[in-house]
């Protein structure tokens, strides 16, 4: 696996012995057993690992999407578990954006109504935050369907949509679910190139979960980590940090 252009060094995301149990009726659920890792700045990292591993789990707890059981979550070093929930979502929305497993694009929507949705709750957009989405969207190659209603996107364009929508807030992490799931061969290449592209680019910290080895294996990873009934299958050369 490469190592990125400029070596990362200060950690962005952390997990301290996050556990996250859930509960089904009597059934205790363990989606998270004490698991700890340090993120740092400008690496693309993979969580790979079969369904109910943990690794969505994990993306949720790591940006401040879903709370600990137990365990500290730190994003851009500030300790969030123990935050108002409204300060920890403001801050969510200005570090973390995410791309979830079924994306979320709105129907009947154009491409920039969908990309600018996360500035609804912040004011709106502004001209400069529309000048500056269109010109992500011709950098990703889409800026010709800006104006074109989601629904009538391929597969690939529409990952390219959700990951402009997860970044139009400047937010210098990017989590995503299974990113190339159910995408052809091209289509799925397109998405590795554009994650490859951020971090080099932009120096973006991406995590993403996946089972598919298109990405995971793909050798511009910096890191793949296996994840195993909710814990981390470390090597013996590797740690958390």
């Amino acid at each position: 696996m490469t190592a990125t252009p400029s070596e990362p060094s200060e950690e962005v995301l952390a997990v301290v012995g996050a556990t996250k149990v859930y509960r089904d009726g009597d059934r205790r659920i363990e989606a998270l057993a004490s698991v700890t890792l340090s993120v740092p700045r400008g690496v693309l990292w993979v969580l790979r690992g079969p369904s109910g591993s943990g690794k969505t789990t994990l993306l949720g707890v790591l940006g401040g999407l879903t709370t600990p059981t137990s365990g500290e979550v730190r994003v851009l070093g500030e300790p969030i578990v123990t935050m108002r929930d409204h300060h920890r979502t403001r801050l969510r929305r200005r570090a973390v954006g995410f791309v979830l497993q079924e994306l979320g694009l709105v129907p009947r929507m154009t491409v920039l109504e969908n990309v600018l949705l996360p500035l609804a709750p912040l004011g709106g957009a502004t001209r400069d935050d529309v000048a500056r989405a269109r010109a992500s969207l011709e950098r990703f190659g889409i800026g010709a369907r800006a104006d074109t209603r989601v629904e009538r996107l391929s597969g690939g364009e529409r990952q390219r949509v959700a990951v402009t929508r997860a970044l139009v807030t400047r937010a210098p992490c990017l989590l995503l679910d299974e990113p190339t799931a159910h995408l052809d061969r091209a289509s799925a290449r397109e998405v590795v190139d554009l994650l490859v592209r951020l971090r080099d680019d932009e120096r973006c910290t991406i995590v993403a979960a996946t089972h598919d080895p298109r990405l995971s294996e793909d050798a511009r990873v910096d890191r793949v980590i296996e994840m195993a009934d909710g814990r981390l299958e470390l090597g013996p050369s590797e740690s958390a940090a």
